[in-house]
């Protein structure tokens, strides 16, 4: 089978699958437990990033890569405690990741 056939067969499956989850959304109500719920998976897959973060650099670096995502995080936390937003989060949260990782590895 042609290598371009294979990449048109699998982008054109995407797209099908895509474009029926939308066609079946206008049918199908979910229970309200389940789309509330629906809102508390972003703050916990950041969340489970932020672990796997820490956790990484504290293993590989010490205590002292460890800092910037710890820090960061501890920032992100604040942020959405006193705006109660997750995009508030991730505004603080990460420019303060980059800025000390940048000031650590150098």
């Amino acid at each position: 089978m042609n290598a371009w056939a294979v990449i048109v067969a699998a982008g054109l499956g995407s797209y099908l699958l895509r474009v029926s989850m939308i066609g079946a959304a206008d049918r199908f109500r979910p229970p309200a437990r389940l789309d509330d719920a629906a809102g508390l998976v972003a703050p916990s897959a950041f969340a489970a990033l932020a672990v796997s973060d820490i956790a990484g650099a504290a293993l590989d670096g010490g205590a002292l890569q460890a800092s910037a995502p710890l820090t960061a995080a501890a920032v992100a936390v604040l942020a959405v405690a006193r705006t109660g937003s997750a995009y508030a989060g991730m505004l603080a949260g990460l420019p303060t990741l980059w800025i000390l990782t940048a000031l650590t590895s150098a």
